[in-house]
């Protein structure tokens, strides 16, 4: 059946061609709304000489419909972008928003398979721009949310959650749950990433609602995995527990790369929550994953959990063997990025070289062309038709294959672009400890003193040295302290300063001559009266800010 089919249409494209291109053209378009692909490609590459041919709208929608068509088989390349500039550039003189939006989507999807994030952006701006008053709310759905992808690569968080925020108006209005509880869960992954965890708890909460009550459950294994990670960031492990082991029951035993993912998880709630043995239980699963992230994730985290029990040498080969791992995936993702660039190269070096290859095939063509007989023709019709079905059945392979690899290779840019991030957190601790340390090692006078137990006093040059001591380590620590916090006079500076030091109440009561009571009723009196800060936070985390 798919023989004779495909024959029809060679057929058809043939006895239009002796009408005019445009024919030709058209059918294919016809054939792509009919998601017929291939067909639509036979018809197209039956165009031998496209851009000599076709009048300019023909070529331009020529060149749009090939694009799509390269799209839909996951197959953009560097060649794609060069058939798209024509198209876009009609289009958009011409005043056609509708086949404007479609060349600018197409592009942006290239822009993004080149690495090419900048451009990817404004292409999808653009198309943006095209969509507005169409009342195509599918497209505008698609658009916000890949631009939502975008800024979440570009690290933009704002403009992640502004734009999955359009997604799910389009959603809403187009009244598709799948598309709605998918615009829910990327709205609370851009304010996880902006730290702004209550709001990012409502979006996740809200897509677990929906998922419940629009019959979604396939869905509930990302929402749980989104509610673990928001709770974990939020310091309540318990919760986190719960959700990630529900997302692991969930999910079915094939998916054996992402259950193994979250059990690199697992390890750091176990860390928290001082449950060592359950933490090095599935560090060992976690550790045995064919992906590199996940193996990452699991030796940092076993690293933290080696060092929180005291134990720095198992702790340093975990961290040595993290290391190598981040290198490695570093310079996987630089030899795609060089790969890309490579491939964009020999694309323009070869459209010089086709171009005098064109040019002489064409010469020799149509010296050949009227000795060629109708059974030549027929013989080529017949094997032409057996050539595309082979080919076609070898591309459907290969697409198959392609999508597998890019899938993974997604899930892999997104673990690294996570880890990035994560780390970047935790070297900002380190150093915050490291300068807290210091400070105190600054002031070891006044802690040997304290250890002792003997009788301070410290006069004002004394009180002096520590304050300046303190606006050098943390760039002005006092004097910004003042600048948000007027109110605060010189004896609350010196109070500020030694919760800076990590000195305890008692302590503090030693150096100041007063009862410990006394001490803790100032630092409540600094905290609340004179800094405005409610009974959720302390001193401490307040200071930690400066």
């Amino acid at each position: 059946m798919k023989y004779r089919y495909l024959l029809w249409v060679v057929l058809c494209s043939l006895v239009l061609a002796a009408c005019g291109p445009d024919h030709r053209v058209a059918l294919a378009e016809k054939l792509m709304a009919e998601k017929e692909t291939d067909s639509a490609m036979v018809v197209m590459r039956g165009i031998e000489e496209p851009q000599r041919d076709l009048s300019e709208c023909d070529y331009a929608l020529y060149a749009l419909l090939m694009s799509e068509a390269v799209h839909r088989k996951e197959q953009l390349n560097a060649a794609t972008d060069t058939l798209l500039l024509p198209a876009i550039k009609y289009f958009s003189q011409s005043g056609d928003s509708l086949y404007a939006e479609r060349a600018l989507y197409c592009k942006a999807h290239l822009d993004r398979r080149l690495y090419r994030l900048d451009d990817a952006m404004q292409s999808f701006l653009k198309a943006l721009l095209f969509l507005q008053g169409s009342g195509n709310d599918e497209q505008f759905y698609r658009v916000n949310t890949w631009l939502g992808v975008v800024c979440l690569n570009l690290e933009e968080y704002s403009g992640k959650v502004r734009y999955s925020k359009e997604a799910l108006k389009a959603a809403l209005r187009l009244g598709n749950p799948f598309y709605k509880n998918l615009a829910l869960c990327d709205i609370a992954t851009g304010y996880y990433f902006r730290d702004e965890l209550d709001s990012a708890l409502h979006y996740a909460q809200a897509a677990y609602d929906a998922a419940l009550a629009d019959s979604l459950p396939r869905q509930l294994v990302y929402v749980y995995t989104d509610l673990g990670s928001i709770y974990a960031k939020r310091g309540e492990y318990e919760r986190a527990l719960e959700y990630i082991n529900k997302s692991i029951e969930l999910r079915p035993a094939t998916d054996s790369l992402a259950i193994l993912g979250l059990y690199s998880i697992k390890v750091d709630l176990f860390r928290n929550l001082g449950q060592y043995d359950s933490a090095y239980h599935y560090f060992r699963l976690a550790a045995a994953s064919p992906d590199l992230d996940t193996q990452a994730d699991a030796c940092n985290a076993m690293a933290k959990v080696y060092y929180q029990m005291g134990r720095a040498s198992d702790a340093y080969p975990l961290l040595l063997r993290y290391t190598e791992l981040v290198d490695t995936l570093r310079k996987q993702r630089h030899t795609e990025e060089a790969i890309a660039l490579q491939e964009l190269y020999q694309h323009e070096q070869l459209s010089v070289e086709n171009l005098y290859w064109r040019s002489q095939v064409a010469e020799r063509q149509s010296k050949v062309y009227w000795m060629t007989s109708v059974s030549l023709l027929l013989l080529w019709i017949a094997s032409g038709v057996y050539a595309i079905y082979r080919r076609n059945h070898r591309r459907l392979l290969m697409q198959q294959q392609q999508l597998a690899s890019q899938q993974e290779e997604l899930h892999l840019q997104r673990k690294i672009s996570s880890e990035n991030r994560r780390r970047m957190v935790e070297l900002e601790k380190k150093e915050a400890k490291l300068k807290e340390t210091f400070f105190r090692r600054l002031s070891q006078r006044v802690v040997q003193e304290i250890e002792r137990g003997g009788n301070i006093i410290l006069s004002d040059e004394d009180w002096d040295d520590i304050v300046q001591n303190a606006d050098v380590i943390f760039d002005g620590f006092t004097k910004r302290l003042q600048q948000q916090y007027p109110n605060l006079n010189k004896d609350d500076l010196r109070y500020c300063c030694m919760v800076k030091m990590k000195l305890s109440q008692s302590e503090m009561s030693q150096i100041m001559h007063l009862e410990k009571d006394s001490v803790k009723k100032r630092l409540k009196r600094i905290r609340v009266e004179k800094m405005g800060a409610d009974g959720g936070i302390t001193l401490e985390e307040l200071l930690r800010r400066f």
